[in-house]
């Protein structure tokens, strides 16, 4: 009985031994050992490439039956990148992937060590969440964005490693890096970005009644703002650091390349903080600039056409003949600390002017900024050809990226009847008009110039949202002047697009000799020329005119392309007839013009000529019966 006890007794010793070893052995390193690493906060669509920079070595079983872990080794020239293993910075990091790349890292004995990713996954459906079971070492992720997001992705670290003593020593840690947030030391350089533009259109508009429709004249100058930038975000070490911004007009827009500045945020007011000056380098495109900040060029820019910058009309798919610019950022030069990576934000403004070509209505005049940036940091090179856009490779590959941002503006139209009155009611072709901002009809005020055509129309697509005041400048042949004053209003309901093929081209022309005559009468200035611009006449005074080197301008020649019948004119309902209205605001039956014809007596004028032949006769009778008089009186 006391033997059995002593065996029962040694069984239960061994059994705590071992219980004690199956504990001892959980918290021994393994070279079985997993954990997760995980990263969140990815675009949907994105591709993760996971490499291993570090494996865990381990050492033989020991007396406790364990496996013990020793050290890591690098694939990164032999030794650890990082001279603080617990704070690794964005460039140490940047720079192992350099190294990837172009396969020169090498193991601890030096040998040259071309890495393959060791997982390759995209994410699907809504997952933004990459997980990988990984061994003890290092790891980085480089991750490619999905076909619909516009991200930049820095590489990310990733670490599963052992926890210290007194920190559950001898078990495996991963952890979850959020693809968000910024690296360790660093509030600016972050491991995902989000490059964005926002362009916004101010100047001589007038918005619509829906608050988003932004309408103008032809001649009034449009200013474009590029704000709200979000700067890619590059490593210092980086070999792509493309940010480039383009712009090319539609054909309706008439872009003035001296009005482009570069402002920086919080800076806005400060009119020298941002200099503009010519390019100095010879081996710059004509035309260039450089916007400055003291003596350090940020960006540099030109201007473009459709020669060196194609692009397509979005309204009819045809080439774009107007201009526009390319503008390159020096984004190390935007950085202003290494340490945090703080980086200036620009603002764009530029100029455009609604010129005679422009649409009409829903068709609109759309214009759109382009920011270029590097899909990936560590592939190509920061774009260099300023001329042209960022494009393909000659391989057909494409390291850049684009995001857009698109500003409209409406022209609107007015369309009239020219009659005559009563029984001669007949259609007027020949009547020119004058179109007006305001009721005085002043010459600072006008808009445009029609003439009526075959079928009595007149139709100026030059004009924005507003009231209009109509006032005929030169009658038809034997037809008494209209001296009436009609307002008329433009708005989205009457303007539609089935007007657009009845518009006048108008050649305008500086000299007086070449400008269209009325009747006889000197030319009518009808806005102001400036480098071949054409501007409305609010645009300058006399005086600033002269300052700013504008000069007058009228018109030359006017031909009218007229593809709309008369039908689709008149037809109710299209908006394409607008009701006329007398100063009052009343309603003119039938909205038409009229002019009354005028007699057929020949050239006697009015009734101040016919006092003056009545005066005459009464005293060529008085005269005579003087003369008579005196006569008889001699006699005597």
């Amino acid at each position: 009985m006391k033997r059995m006890k002593k065996i029962l007794a040694m069984a239960l010793a061994l059994a705590m031994v071992l219980g004690m070893s199956v504990t001892t052995f959980a918290a021994t390193p393994h070279a079985g050992d997993k954990t997760s690493v995980t990263i969140t906060g990815l675009g949907k669509g994105a591709t993760v490439n996971l490499y291993q920079i570090a494996r865990g070595v381990y050492g033989t079983e020991g007396n406790s039956g364990g496996v013990g872990f020793i050290e890591y080794e690098w694939y990164t020239k032999g030794a650890a990148p990082f001279k603080n293993v617990d704070a690794p910075t964005a460039e140490e990091i940047n720079g192992i992937v350099k190294d990837i790349n172009a396969g020169t890292l090498k193991d601890k004995a030096g040998n040259t060590v071309t890495l393959t990713p060791i997982d390759t996954k995209t994410l699907v459906g809504e997952s933004t969440t990459y997980t990988y079971n990984a061994s003890a070492g290092a790891y980085i992720a480089i991750i490619t964005a999905g076909a619909d997001d516009k991200s930049i992705y820095n590489p990310i670290l990733l670490t599963a490693s052992y926890g210290k003593e007194g920190q559950e020593a001898g078990t495996l840690f991963g952890g979850t890096i959020d693809a968000t947030s910024a690296y360790i030391g660093t509030s600016a350089v972050v491991k995902k970005s989000n490059p964005s533009i926002d362009k916004k259109v101010s100047g001589e508009i007038v918005m619509d009644d829906d608050g988003k429709k932004a309408t103008a004249s032809v001649g009034k100058v449009l200013t474009f703002t590029l704000d709200d930038i979000q700067v890619p975000s590059y490593p210092d070490n980086a070999t792509n650091k493309t940010f480039f911004i383009s712009d090319t007009m539609v054909t309706g827009l008439t872009f003035d390349y001296s009005s482009l500045k570069v402002l920086i945020e919080g800076h806005e007011n400060e009119e020298k903080y941002v200099q503009r000056v010519p390019s100095t380098d010879p081996t710059d495109p004509e035309n260039t600039v450089v916007f400055k900040i003291g003596e350090t060029v940020i960006a540099k820019a030109v201007p473009t056409t459709t020669t060196n910058d194609p692009a397509v009309d979005p309204n009819t798919g045809e080439a774009l003949a107007g201009t526009g610019f390319n503008l390159s950022f020096e984004y190390d030069k935007l950085v202003t600390n290494q340490t945090t990576g703080a980086i200036m934000t620009p603002i764009v403004t530029y100029n455009a002017v609604i010129n005679s070509t422009a649409v009409v209505a829903d068709a609109s005049n759309p214009n759109t900024a382009t920011l270029f940036y590097a899909k990936n940091p560590d592939k190509g090179e920061t774009w260099k050809d300023l001329p042209n856009k960022p494009g393909p490779n000659p391989d057909g590959s494409n390291d850049y990226e684009s995001v857009k941002d698109t500003e409209t503006v409406y022209t609107y139209q007015l369309a009239f009847k020219k009659t005559g009155e009563g029984d001669d009611a007949a259609k007027l072709s020949g009547a020119i008009f004058g179109i007006y901002a305001d009721k005085d009809c002043k010459e600072s005020s006008l808009i445009d110039t029609v003439t009526t055509d075959e079928n009595g129309y007149a139709v100026s697509t030059r004009v924005g949202k507003g009231t209009y005041f109509i006032k005929e400048l030169w009658a038809p042949a034997g037809y008494s002047l209209n001296d009436n004053i009609y307002q008329m209003e433009a708005s989205w309901t009457t303007a539609t697009t089935t007007v657009t093929g009845s518009v006048t081209n108008r050649e305008y022309t500086t000299e007086v000799d070449e400008a269209q005559k009325l009747d006889g009468d000197a030319p009518k200035q009808v806005g102001w020329i400036k480098d071949s611009i054409f501007y409305a006449m609010a645009q300058y005074t006399a005086e600033s005119a002269t300052e700013a080197g504008a000069q007058p301008a009228y018109i030359k020649s006017a031909s009218t392309s007229n593809t709309t019948s008369v039908e689709t004119i008149e037809a109710s309902g299209k908006g394409t007839v607008t009701e006329l209205k007398d100063l009052a605001g009343n309603i003119i039956t039938g909205s038409t013009i009229t002019n009354t014809k005028l007699t057929s007596l020949p050239s006697t004028g009015g009734i101040g000529t016919t006092i003056f032949t009545v005066g005459g006769f009464a005293i060529m009778i008085i005269a005579a019966g003087l003369y008579f008089a005196t006569k008889k009186k001699a006699a005597r």
